[in-house]
């Protein structure tokens, strides 16, 4: 399995039935984007990325032995878990601030955008066609982060992690079943997103393949440092187990 470094990057972690993958893995930009008109700094922020995600991701890969595939461009380029027919395909803001580089962005500027960067769907199709070659029926893993605190609240965030579901319901809500008993965690389902209306990757590639999957949500300060990923990781493998040897 092969992919281009510069929109994706694969690792086996070993040969196990369990695909990861990670659409919002990135914060890189190429310079003659110039940061989008913004600070560099805002790329450090969650508005760039999911904070904290491709560490999960990479771990949970690797405790599960699993195969492991993430984005590698920043989602305010051209967020690859949208459609490309919805306004914020590019987005104009994200979180309530504006992009400045993708205030006015034209009909050739947004063609060559796509055309750079919508092949990431392509080597994530052709990835899941070699792990389904080799495995009848792999589980898959999609993994995202959210901030604990949108801009203008005045509350954080209560699920310390959610599981999105659409087709799949009974493996999410086994997952949240078993991290509630296991950890007493408040687990969102359908939070802090909801799959029913939107979860444009597991709509494209797994609901159609039909693939038993789940879709988790990481709040990002309870993974902020190396003992928090791995903790979550370590929850989230061993949930992911038990569910497919029960």
């Amino acid at each position: 399995m092969t992919a281009d470094p510069n929109i994706a990057t694969l690792t086996q972690f070993g040969d196990a039935s369990y695909f990861v993958f990670c659409d919002h893995a990135s914060n890189a930009m190429p310079t003659e984007l110039n940061c989008l008109g913004m600070p560099e700094d805002m790329l450090q922020t969650h508005i760039a990325w999911d904070i904290g995600s491709r560490a999960v991701a990479a771990a949970l890969a690797r405790k599960l032995c699993a195969t492991y595939f993430q984005c590698e461009f920043s989602r305010l380029i051209i967020d690859p878990n949208r459609n490309l027919n919805v306004p914020d395909l590019i987005p104009s803001k994200s979180d309530q601030i504006p992009i400045p580089g993708n205030q006015h962005v034209d009909e050739a500027e947004r063609r060559r955008r796509i055309d750079k960067y919508v092949p990431y769907h392509d080597q994530l199709d052709h990835a899941l066609d070699e792990m389904t070659k080799l495995h009848m029926e792999p589980f898959i893993i999609s993994v995202h982060s959210f901030t604990h605190r949108l801009m203008g609240a005045t509350q954080d965030r209560p699920w310390r992690i959610g599981f999105l579901w659409r087709e799949d319901e009974p493996s999410a809500k086994a997952m949240m079943n078993y991290l509630r008993a296991e950890t007493g965690w408040k687990i969102g389902d359908n939070e802090p997103y909801d799959a029913r209306v939107f979860n444009y990757s597991v709509d494209r590639h797994i609901g159609p393949r039909s693939l038993s999957h789940i879709t988790v949500e990481v709040r990002q300060d309870i993974i902020g440092d190396d003992r928090g990923i791995e903790n979550v990781a370590d929850h989230l493998a061993r949930g992911v187990m038990a569910m497919r040897d029960g």
